[in-house]
């Protein structure tokens, strides 16, 4: 039987990431497209037997915002990373950082263990998380509003 996973509600959002943003914002979202023409990046996160289990993407704004905070880069920066759907060496390296703290926003005390197993542009999918994609569960859009640097969305999916 495969293992379910909670879905975070705006609260654990705002506790998780509240820690990394300084006054971040949450609230419920609306569901965005996870496709390649996007420019949205995916967490996938599999089971302690190796097998995709859930993912969490960001939209191309949050990805760039995300990515240019926790860094500190200018906002003008993540502005233009999000217009051309292009992030930095920099912004990628803080998002895995970032997916590997959402991997608390499908766990409780409770669930089964995952974690994170990589960070994908969705221009490059691979076949695990198209996988995932296609067996969803659950799912939950938050809009998230990083100060000075922008507004964008992340979705929580379980299988």
């Amino acid at each position: 039987m495969a293992a379910h996973f909670p879905m975070p509600d705006v609260a654990k959002v705002k506790t998780m990431l509240g820690l990394l943003f300084d006054g971040l914002d949450v609230k419920a979202g609306k569901k965005f497209d996870i496709v390649p023409p996007s420019g949205s990046w995916i967490g996938l996160y599999i089971g302690d037997d190796g097998q995709p289990v859930a993912a969490c993407a960001v939209d191309a704004p949050l990805a760039a915002s995300a990515g240019a905070a926790l860094s500190m880069l200018p906002p003008a920066i993540a502005k233009d990373a999000a217009k051309t759907k292009e992030l930095t060496d920099v912004m990628v390296a803080n998002l895995q950082e970032i997916m590997n703290i959402c991997s608390r926003l499908l766990m409780n005390d409770t669930s089964a263990h995952l974690k994170l197993e990589k960070v994908y542009p969705s221009k490059a999918m691979s076949p695990e998380l198209a996988k995932v994609l296609g067996a969803v569960q659950g799912r939950v859009d938050f809009e998230l509003n990083v100060p000075k640097y922008g507004v964008g969305t992340l979705a929580v999916i379980s299988t």
